[in-house]
């Protein structure tokens, strides 16, 4: 099969875009066992046994591929170093590399490229390592991605931003580009030159989160509305907030970037009650959420840009590219100086079992990547009784 690169462009020339989801079980299992495990998940989930393609016109493709390079591997580093070391090694995609697991003394880690899919998309593949493990028999799961063409009719772009997106194709011709995975690999070395990320993983126990949800309920405004408003609130300034929104249009559950994304601004009023705010923040996200063209406006426009400047966009952002009018558009579309001051991904209750067979997932930490749009990343899952919130930033070397 044959898949166009579209709707989910963005993510093939970013230097950092690793999905990162580190799972505890109740009982240690044998390294043997687990790459087992690991090596059928990966041959259940059609996107995983595929490469991408980089044509000479810019076009860029998903194709069938004969040999998977995903790998599973012990090792003694924990998360943080485990990230660190990986952040800076680029997932061979072209060779049909999205994922690499590892039993580390941190719990079993799994880094997939976004190209892989989403947040759900790894949740579900280890929704299919923990049956193998298991010894259960897993079905084969077809990729699914976007396409403009998928997209509702009725979240059309407005007639001004289709003015606009023609505008940019038109300024980028003269500077055109076509980048290959050699211009990559340089841009990784010039972008993890002297920075690395740190995350920090913060876990409300039973009792915690039960005092949040009792609280967010009361103010009338959900979970996720109630830690944003909590995040902004010392900022002395309207605060510019990207949510990753899962765009699957049927409810599947397969592999595969399905993810949409809205925006919020919201400047923390200090003569209001926080309970005041977080009722302004929510209605501000339900507004965004019912409004199907904003729901949905990302996935037009990054999907009809041409290509390869959505790829120059990213390689502006590594410091490896620049161009009048890829400089320009960088700084309008939030990859320059100005990016998102808070992106934040919440997968909500884990939608996966917890059990299988005599293994039991104790803990979740969900980790996104730092994209080229955003600087302050934030992870949240839950789990059982267990809600864990990460921080993933920058620090320099």
């Amino acid at each position: 099969m044959r898949y166009k690169i579209e709707t989910e462009r963005t993510d093939l020339f970013d230097t950092n875009i690793i999905i990162t989801i580190r799972v505890r079980l109740n009982e240690a299992v044998p390294a043997d066992a687990l790459q087992s495990a690991f090596a059928k998940a990966c041959g259940a989930h059609e996107v995983l046994n595929m490469k991408v393609v980089l044509e000479p016109s810019g076009e860029a493709y998903y194709t069938d591929n004969d040999i998977s390079c995903n790998s599973f591997v012990s090792t003694d580093l924990s998360l943080q170093k485990l990230i660190n070391v990986n952040e800076k090694k680029r997932f061979l995609i072209e060779e049909g590399e999205f994922i690499r697991g590892f039993m580390s003394p941190d719990g079993i880690i799994f880094m997939m490229h976004h190209l892989g899919g989403d947040g759900k998309s790894l949740m579900y593949f280890i929704e299919t390592f923990m049956k193998c493990l298991a010894g259960e028999e897993c079905e084969r799961v077809p990729f699914r991605s976007l396409t403009v063409e998928d997209l509702p009719s009725e979240s059309r772009m407005p007639f001004a931003y289709k003015l606009l997106l023609k505008y940019w194709n038109i300024r980028w011709k003269k500077d055109r580009r076509v980048f290959t995975f050699e211009d990559m690999d340089k841009a990784y070395d010039k972008f993890w030159k002297d920075r690395r990320t740190v995350v920090d993983v913060r876990s409300y126990g039973r009792e915690e989160l039960s005092d949040l949800l009792t609280k967010s309920k009361a103010a009338g405004v959900s979970l996720t509305s109630y830690l944003i408003t909590d995040l902004i609130k010392d900022m002395d300034r309207e605060a510019d907030v990207g949510l990753a929104v899962d765009g699957r249009l049927d409810a599947n559950r397969r592999m595969g970037n399905q993810a949409t994304g809205i925006e919020v601004k919201y400047r923390y009023d200090e003569s209001s009650s926080f309970e005041e705010n977080a009722k302004n923040v929510h209605e501000l996200m339900k507004k965004r959420l019912s409004d199907i063209r904003s729901r949905y406006f990302v996935l037009h426009f990054m999907g009809r840009l041409d290509p390869t400047l959505t790829d120059a966009l990213n390689m502006e952002r590594a410091g490896y590219f620049g161009s009048r009018t890829s400089s320009r558009a960088a700084d309008a579309m939030g990859y320059g100086d100005k990016t998102k001051d808070i992106s934040i991904t919440n997968l909500t209750r884990a939608d996966i079992p917890l059990e299988y067979g005599p293994y039991r997932i104790e803990d979740i930490v969900f980790i996104p990547p730092i994209v080229s749009y955003g600087r302050n990343v934030i992870g949240i899952v839950t789990a059982g009784d267990t809600m864990n919130v990460v921080r993933h930033v920058y620090e320099k070397n």
